[in-house]
């Protein structure tokens, strides 16, 4: 009878330490989604903005909205994003109203990359909503909407 409980015993304990391996086996260590900071860079009279980005601290990339054409053959109205960090979140800039939407987006690429212009011709002087994010997959971390730019 002693031997019989001994097995009992053991049988238990082996079930419960495989019940535990085959938990922690299972879990991985989630990464979570970086802290966004960021500062920016205005210019044409505080029409266009650069809006650089930071991950926990670290240089990301940057959304640059250009609303006029320059001297230098960069297009006016256009929209472009850059991946400067190597950490596997890309960068995606919208800007958008009532009758625009634009998106230029790095994901996909490896790091570093830069989109091409997104352009489009935009009435003179219409108000538009600029957001700047990292993304992956189906994450994002967003500046929100917080700066107005003008074609």
């Amino acid at each position: 009878m002693a031997k019989m409980r001994n097995r009992i015993v053991t049988l238990l304990a082996a079930t419960a330490v495989m019940v535990g391996v085959s938990f922690g086996a299972g879990a991985g260590t989630a990464a979570a989604a970086p802290r966004l900071t960021y500062t920016t860079s205005w210019y044409q009279d505080y029409d266009s903005v650069v809006v650089y980005l930071y991950a926990d601290g670290n240089y990301a990339g940057y959304v640059n909205w250009n609303s006029d054409p320059d001297s230098f053959g960069t297009p006016g109205d256009a929209l472009r994003a850059h991946d400067g960090g190597a950490d596997g979140w890309g960068v995606e800039g919208t800007v958008m109203s009532a009758q625009v939407y634009r998106v230029a987006s790095t994901a996909g690429h490896a790091s570093p990359y830069t989109t091409p212009w997104q352009t489009g011709d935009i009435t003179e002087g219409h108000r538009m909503m600029l957001d700047a994010c990292l993304v992956k997959g189906s994450e994002e971390v967003c500046t929100g909407f917080d700066f107005y730019v003008y074609a």
